[in-house]
């Protein structure tokens, strides 16, 4: 048997459940591979594949997984949490620790030992439709308060965390899933906004993921930050982080170009190569320059000592009767009632939004029909309550309009705010109205587009929407403050 390379430890490729071949995934084990970026899947699904996984690699795998708002984020089962920016809201230290530890049990139980969390951009741009309420506040000092919370809870529950995206995805309007964002914002700027919360969080965090961006004030001519030596050499030398260093997914649009992503990453630095488009493919071509580059051939090694030093010692190889024991945890009462106090923590009044009474028009804009509505939680808890919801944007002058508004970030969309046919469609309807709400379970911004008055939730969860119900109903108050600044004028 061929001795695997140990250049494939700084590989991650990636693996969506339900969709990618286990079987392939066997065969990068045995090649070596660092571990696997997850994505998608049960709960169940992500723990049976990780213990099936790390029995061939003899428990040397790392599973990372984008979790940023619990493991629900991707498995459906898990804990639905609050965004970072219902935490904003909430500027609770106590509820962000919350967040952390319960992300972590949840994701230790589905055998994921590294959380690709938490996002630490600013929200400084309304129109970035990639940032929004992933990012806890537009405020740095705000912001590195509640990610050191959120690590502590993670650490507490056994997961590493990971600070993204360096050196500060906030002042984009593009998605780097798509293409290459630029950021304009001068180094005086940038040092003092955008790079502050991992200046404060360089020795809290265990890794960094770097962004695909280009920032000529930080990176000079070097096109792509996260293949640029001066970006880590900033984060490495400058802010003094000395843990593991990770890319953003390598087959992502902004990270492409005339150079191989993953080799040249390494060359600037970076340690562990996450997602390439061919994961065979870059273990090629890091063997052959590695072979005849010493200088890449130390930045490998560099590397691995990096990750050994994240993650040792290895995974305890798990079997049928602790995964379902693993298992029971996620989804736990204790767990859920945690979600429910962020939720209602985060809830936020945006001017004076009256209390509902009925009849109630309900409205998505998004949404084609009854059947599609995603606030299924939330006019649930309205008819619950005794009022008569009807569905659609056209109002009578007796009945109360309550938009819904489920705008959040979503990768390779680029898409954060409605058109300008669906802005006016709202315009109109509200003026029939007696009354018009807005409820906004996901960007805040929104309310800058409308004008209304409501409530933002920041998050899709049932548990929000079940809050948001109530407090337009009167039962509960809406105690949040906004972390943002909502008006388009007042960047």
């Amino acid at each position: 048997m061929t001795r695997p390379s140990p250049w494939s430890r700084l590989i991650f490729p990636g693996f969506r459940l339900g969709k990618d071949s286990a079987v392939k995934a066997e065969k990068l084990a045995r090649a070596g591979v660092g571990g696997f970026c997850l994505y998608g899947g049960t709960a169940a699904e992500a723990a049976a594949l990780t213990a099936r996984l790390q029995k061939i690699a003899g428990g040397c795998l790392v599973f990372c997984a984008d979790y940023e708002d619990g493991l629900a984020s991707q498995c459906p089962d898990g804990t639905a949490l609050v965004s970072n920016m219902g935490l904003g809201a909430a500027g609770s230290a106590a509820l962000a620790f919350a967040k952390g530890r319960i992300t972590g049990l949840e994701a230790r139980a589905a055998g994921v030992r590294w959380v690709l969390a938490p996002v630490v951009d600013l929200a400084v741009r309304p129109e970035n439709p990639i940032v929004n309420v992933r990012a806890f506040s537009s405020d740095p000092v705000a912001t590195a308060r509640l990610a050191r919370a959120y690590l502590r809870g993670l650490k507490s529950a056994g997961a590493a965390g990971c600070l993204k995206h360096f050196p500060g995805h906030g002042d984009t309007a593009k998605d780097s899933h798509l293409e290459l964002p630029k950021v304009l914002a001068d180094r005086r700027t940038l040092m003092r906004r955008d790079l502050a919360p991992f200046r404060a969080l360089a020795r809290s965090a265990e890794s960094v993921m770097l962004a695909h961006l280009s920032v000529p004030a930080l990176s000079g001519e070097d096109p792509i930050s996260s293949l640029s030596p001066r970006i880590v050499a900033l984060l490495r030398e400058t802010l003094g982080f000395q843990g593991l260093v990770a890319t953003d997914a390598l087959d992502m649009g902004g990270a492409a170009g005339p150079r191989e992503p993953g080799l040249a990453a390494l060359a600037a630095g970076a340690d562990a190569l996450l997602v390439p488009s061919d994961p065979w493919a870059l273990l090629r071509r890091l063997e052959e320059d590695i072979s005849r580059r010493p200088e890449l051939e130390g930045l490998a090694r560099a590397a691995l000592r990096r990750i050994d030093r994240a993650f040792s010692p290895p995974e305890k190889i798990r079997g049928a009767a602790e995964i379902r024991a693993a298992l029971k945890r996620i989804g736990r009462a204790a767990h859920k009632t945690s979600a429910a106090a962020m939720a209602r923590a985060a809830l936020t009044a945006v001017g004076r939004a009256p209390k509902l009474r009925g009849p109630i028009r309900y409205w998505e804009p998004d949404a084609t029909s009854s059947a599609r509505w995603k606030g299924q939680a939330f006019v649930g808890a309205l008819r619950a309550a005794g009022l008569r919801v009807l569905a659609g944007p056209r109002a009578e002058k007796d009945e109360t309009l309550v938009v819904a508004s489920f705008l959040s970030p979503r990768a390779y969309t680029g898409r954060i705010a409605y058109s300008g046919a669906q802005a006016r469609a709202v315009v109109q309807a509200a003026a029939r109205a007696r009354t018009a709400v807005l409820v906004s379970f996901g960007s805040p911004f929104v309310f800058a587009q409308f004008r209304l008055p409501g409530l933002c939730a920041f998050s899709k969860s049932e548990e929000s929407q079940k809050a948001a119900a109530r407090a337009l109903l009167g039962k509960i108050p809406a105690p949040g403050r906004m972390p943002v600044r909502l008006s388009l004028a007042q960047r």
